[in-house]
């Protein structure tokens, strides 16, 4: 079904993630992409359980709009993302 893929919100979530780290610290953190692809991939495999599809990517959108303003690495993506278009 389209629009029921988890893959696309998590390579999303997982490049912001690493962007962001890599922006606040100016150090690759690689660990973030290697967690970020076995999160994909169980969520993936999630998905193919019968009518977990869209399921699996509701969980996906929620936990990339939550990465995105939460600023669980400080400052957060949305704040960074403030701070550079001046507003």
């Amino acid at each position: 079904m389209a629009g029921t893929s988890p893959v696309t919100p998590m390579l999303i979530l997982t490049g912001i993630s690493f962007g962001n780290r890599w922006y606040n610290t100016g150090q690759v953190d690689l660990k973030i992409l290697v967690e970020g692809g076995i999160a994909t991939a169980l969520l993936a495999a999630a998905a193919n359980i019968p009518g977990f599809a869209p399921v699996a990517a509701g969980i996906a959108w929620v936990a990339l709009v939550a990465v995105s303003i939460t600023p669980a690495q400080s400052p957060s993506p949305a704040q960074n993302l403030l701070k550079l278009t001046g507003g």
